[in-house]
Protein backbone atom coordinates (compact mmCIF):
# COMPACT_ATOMS: atom_id res chain seq x y z
CA UNK A 1 0.00 0.00 0.00
CA UNK A 2 1.23 3.33 -0.85
CA UNK A 3 2.18 6.26 1.75
CA UNK A 4 1.74 8.47 -1.01
CA UNK A 5 -0.17 12.09 -1.40
CA UNK A 6 -2.21 12.67 -4.87
CA UNK A 7 -3.50 15.91 -5.58
CA UNK A 8 -5.12 17.67 -8.98
CA UNK A 9 -4.94 21.20 -8.74
CA UNK A 10 -7.21 23.24 -11.39
CA UNK A 11 -5.86 27.29 -11.54
CA UNK A 12 -8.75 30.07 -10.71
CA UNK A 13 -10.79 27.34 -9.38
CA UNK A 14 -8.60 25.34 -6.79
CA UNK A 15 -8.04 21.46 -5.65
CA UNK A 16 -10.93 19.20 -6.89
CA UNK A 17 -8.98 16.02 -5.83
CA UNK A 18 -6.96 15.32 -3.04
CA UNK A 19 -6.34 11.35 -1.74
CA UNK A 20 -3.71 8.40 -1.44
CA UNK A 21 -4.77 7.08 -4.70
CA UNK A 22 -2.63 7.37 -7.98
CA UNK A 23 -5.68 5.74 -10.02
CA UNK A 24 -8.09 8.00 -9.19
CA UNK A 25 -5.74 11.17 -9.43
CA UNK A 26 -4.68 9.78 -12.83
CA UNK A 27 -8.92 9.86 -13.85
CA UNK A 28 -9.24 13.04 -12.15
CA UNK A 29 -6.38 14.50 -13.90
CA UNK A 30 -7.65 13.43 -17.08
CA UNK A 31 -11.55 14.70 -16.39
CA UNK A 32 -10.58 17.80 -15.75
CA UNK A 33 -7.77 18.48 -18.53
CA UNK A 34 -10.84 17.27 -21.07
CA UNK A 35 -13.15 19.76 -19.32
CA UNK A 36 -10.13 22.09 -19.69
CA UNK A 37 -10.17 21.94 -23.45
CA UNK A 38 -13.97 23.11 -23.43
CA UNK A 39 -14.64 26.66 -24.73
CA UNK A 40 -17.35 26.96 -22.47
CA UNK A 41 -17.64 25.73 -18.44
CA UNK A 42 -15.88 27.05 -15.06
CA UNK A 43 -12.80 24.83 -16.34
CA UNK A 44 -12.67 25.90 -19.55
CA UNK A 45 -9.56 27.30 -20.15
CA UNK A 46 -7.79 26.77 -17.05
CA UNK A 47 -4.12 25.39 -16.43
CA UNK A 48 -4.38 21.30 -14.82
CA UNK A 49 -2.11 20.14 -12.27
CA UNK A 50 -1.41 16.37 -10.76
CA UNK A 51 0.94 16.51 -7.61
CA UNK A 52 2.32 13.83 -5.97
CA UNK A 53 3.51 14.41 -2.28
CA UNK A 54 4.34 17.81 -3.34
CA UNK A 55 6.42 17.20 -6.24
CA UNK A 56 4.35 17.93 -9.81
CA UNK A 57 3.50 14.93 -12.25
CA UNK A 58 1.96 16.25 -15.04
CA UNK A 59 0.80 20.00 -16.44
CA UNK A 60 -1.57 20.70 -18.52
CA UNK A 61 -1.59 24.33 -20.11
CA UNK A 62 -5.18 25.29 -20.24
CA UNK A 63 -5.63 27.76 -23.51
CA UNK A 64 -6.21 30.92 -21.38
CA UNK A 65 -2.23 30.73 -20.64
CA UNK A 66 -1.12 28.81 -23.37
Amino acid sequence: MSNNHYSVVVSNVGQVFEGPSKAEANEAYEKYCRLSKATQGRYAGEDVTLWEDGQILKEHAGWLTA
